[in-house]
């Protein structure tokens, strides 16, 4: 049934990458053809509740998709999902969502029919979408419609998620409200006598939380603990399910962190290097702290600190950075996207840095412009900074990872001035971030790369495939003569050394 006559074996790299492009395709027009068969389904079995011939005793009409969508039999989903091998709920979820994107969210599904979208992002975005108005619904439609497929899946579901959470602020607050009451914290059973510790809080107590859980293990590695820093965040949670002992450590080492790394984020550990062992006392000066030998319920809980002494000193310390326009300064409303979570209101933030009692440090607006390049192969911190705020995102075809850690790669090859090479080749127009597996494909890979402008990073594969990227996502140009124009003019020319 599957055997494609073609004997894959016998068949070079090009002829495979041809024989992928075109599977993709083909899979793309099937999960189109099934919107479009759900839809006629939900057509042929159009039930309409205000109709004299409605016996809802017999066969209820049922509205699965969002305000606007027909209602249908009730039944229909049953034929559908055993047509399909599936349960009714999953013929139920595909109805909905195909109605929702023809009646809804009518851009998307006309990008999805010509080829644009994959169907299952769409379908997310359909189901995601459903509790809106109708007409906050098209707004979403309107505005994201045309970047969908154009970035990895998850980046643009922080996008979605701040459009959604824009369109309608009212709801976002209502939905809010209830999750509050799903708070909780509990254990499940893993492996090898492990247990999972699962913790639904509100954002300030768990980013709080985890910065907590990186000191100890930061203060586990200074006293000489070599164990990775896994290992060691997860011992964290024992010493804290001992305040005690935690807050004799926190107190012990409250000085290492004079002068902290601000690019520590709420889950990583300093730069990702060791501590070196402290020579710190086991015990600070005045505080009582020893448990009782012979006691093992781990209620030792005196933890009373000696006069004077600025228990504060103890926190973890942790740089957030929260991005806001400055229409949202002035309205007093509006979204705030941050680097570590997904998009939150205005009023959240302040509610925010209200709960966790944190002091807080205005940082100025960088201008990435206007930073001026440098002639040393090495990064510059402020250089580095606008390079970040320029191009958020791993600037490799489809790329994932937005981690602050990423490295910074020089598109062109840095040829040193001693060899000839010309000044201000570390620039903004010539850096862009890459995790470690694309930086490896576009060094030893066979993968080359150009940035004709500041921010647009032209790559082509090995096998002659175009890619555009840019910090609004992927373009896949294909292998073309039109895409090999695109290559070639966005090759360098010799003059350009411009900022």
């Amino acid at each position: 049934m599957f055997d494609s006559g073609v004997d894959l074996g016998a068949v070079g790299a090009a002829r495979l990458a041809g024989l992928i492009e075109q599977n993709h395709a083909e899979l793309m027009g099937r999960e189109c053809r099934m919107l479009e068969l759900a839809c006629a389904w939900a057509d042929a079995h159009y039930l309409d509740s205000g109709s004299d011939e409605y016996q809802p005793l017999i066969q209820r009409a049922c509205a699965w998709g969002g305000e606007g969508t027909p209602e249908v039999s009730e039944y229909c989903a049953a034929e559908l999902g055993a047509l399909q091998g599936t349960g009714m709920a999953a013929a139920r979820a595909l109805i909905a969502d195909a109605l929702d994107l023809r009646y809804r969210l009518p851009r998307l599904s006309g990008r999805v029919l010509t080829g644009g979208v994959r169907a299952w992002q769409a379908r997310k975005i359909a189901e995601q979408t459903r509790p809106l108005s109708w007409e906050a619904c098209a707004d979403v439609d309107h505005a994201l419609a045309d970047f969908v497929g154009m970035m990895p899946w998850p980046r643009f579901a922080t996008i979605l998620a701040a459009a959604i959470l824009e369109a309608d602020p009212t709801l976002a607050k209502r939905r809010a409200e209830q999750a509050k009451s799903s708070q909780d914290v509990f254990s499940l059973d893993s492996e090898d006598g492990l247990k999972t510790i699962v913790a639904k809080a509100a954002a300030g107590d768990a980013v709080w939380f985890l910065a907590t859980v990186n000191r100890i293990a930061e203060i586990l590695a200074a006293r000489g603990d070599t164990d990775p820093v896994g290992a060691r965040r997860a011992r964290a949670v024992g010493i804290l399910a001992q305040p005690a002992e935690a807050l004799r450590l926190l107190l012990d080492h409250r000085h290492d962190l004079d002068h902290p790394d601000e690019s520590i984020g709420p889950g990583e550990t300093s730069g990702g290097t060791e501590l070196q062992p402290s020579s710190m006392p086991e015990s600070g000066p005045g505080v009582e702290l020893e448990p009782d030998p012979e006691a093992d319920d781990h209620r030792s809980l005196d933890v009373t600190a000696p006069p004077g002494l600025d228990v504060n000193a103890a926190r973890p310390r942790v740089v957030l950075h929260f991005h806001l326009s400055d229409a949202a300064v002035r309205s007093g409303h509006g979204i705030v996207r941050a680097e570590h979570g997904g998009p939150n209101a205005l009023a959240e933030l302040v509610e925010f840095l209200g709960r966790t009692g944190c002091q807080i440090r205005v940082q100025p607006v960088l201008d990435p412009v206007a930073v001026a390049p440098v002639d040393g192969y090495e990064v510059p911190q402020r250089l580095r900074a606008a390079v970040r705020v320029q191009q958020i995102a791993d600037v490799f075809p489809f790329g994932t990872c937005i981690s602050t850690n990423m490295d910074l790669d020089h598109t062109e090859r840095y040829v040193s001035m001693d060899y000839g090479g010309p000044p201000g080749q570390t620039r903004r127009g010539n850096l862009g971030p890459f995790a470690r597996p694309g930086h490896r494909a576009a060094t030893h890979g066979g993968w080359t790369k150009h940035q004709p402008e500041p921010g647009y990073f032209v790559h082509r594969s090995p096998l002659g495939y175009v890619y555009l990227v840019t910090n609004q996502g992927t373009l896949a140009l294909g292998r073309s003569t039109f895409s090999n124009a695109v290559w070639e003019a966005s090759k360098p020319k010799p003059e350009a050394i411009s900022a």
